[in-house]
């Protein structure tokens, strides 16, 4: 899979920005669930408050940016950098 960088609007209206302390990733059918949840210890429980349903290929994809983030400053000016390349009319 090739990918690319991208420089585009984000709506960020509408209902995110839960916090999560804990992720699990499951295969369902030919999909990757990443569910991102709160965990409580004392209750040794776990809630999901996020669900991303992606194709296997783009597990590759986040692994590479989330380890390029970690090498970068976090100014990065507001840039969306998570998109894989898109097939047809964009």
């Amino acid at each position: 899979m090739s990918t690319k960088n991208v420089t585009c609007p984000v709506d960020t209206q509408g209902d995110y920005g839960s916090y999560a302390n804990a992720f699990r990733i499951m295969q369902d059918g030919n999909d990757v669930v990443l569910d991102f949840c709160i965990y409580s210890e004392q209750d040794n429980a776990a809630r999901v408050v996020s669900r991303v349903r992606v194709p296997p290929t783009f597990l590759s994809v986040i692994l590479s940016r989330l380890q390029d983030a970690m090498q970068v400053p976090c100014d990065t000016n507001g840039h969306l950098y998570v998109m894989p390349e898109i097939k047809g009319l964009n």
